[in-house]
């Protein structure tokens, strides 16, 4: 009998983890292009908890960053260490380098706030939004 219902729970968990991950879907990936003063595109579009890739190519002369902040928060400028405790997640890319790497978004839906974070860039500009579904 215990057996059974340790065997019934092992269905039940699996059940609920499959379930959890419906919500993420299959794994996404975004192609992000730098310039010395933006990014291209300056929106994507992700489920919450998809595992995404993204691959950051820099064309610019000057190193860049492709900042997701948390959710609700917002930097100063000049974004600095002041900011850190605002980065959902982060990855750069130093001139003609393309660097791809991968995260989970995050679990709850909204529009979230991307910026570079490289001195001076913000305040040119450099900003653009993820939409968590």
């Amino acid at each position: 009998m215990l057996k059974q219902l340790a065997s019934g729970l092992v269905v039940i968990a699996a059940v609920v983890g499959l379930a959890g991950c419906a919500n993420s879907g299959a794994s996404k990936n975004i192609s992000v292009t730098t310039t010395d003063s933006k990014f291209a595109p300056t929106s994507w579009q992700v489920n919450k908890g998809q595992s995404v890739s993204l691959t950051l190519k820099n064309t610019g002369k000057l190193q860049h960053e492709w900042v997701l902040l948390k959710t609700g928060t917002d930097v100063t400028m000049p974004f600095d260490e002041d900011d850190e405790d605002k980065v959902f997640w982060e990855i750069e890319a130093e001139p003609g380098q393309t660097k791809t790497e991968t995260f989970t978004a995050p679990a709850d839906a909204g529009t979230y706030k991307v910026v570079c974070g490289t001195p001076a860039h913000l305040e040119q500009g450099m900003a653009a939004t993820l939409v968590v579904k």
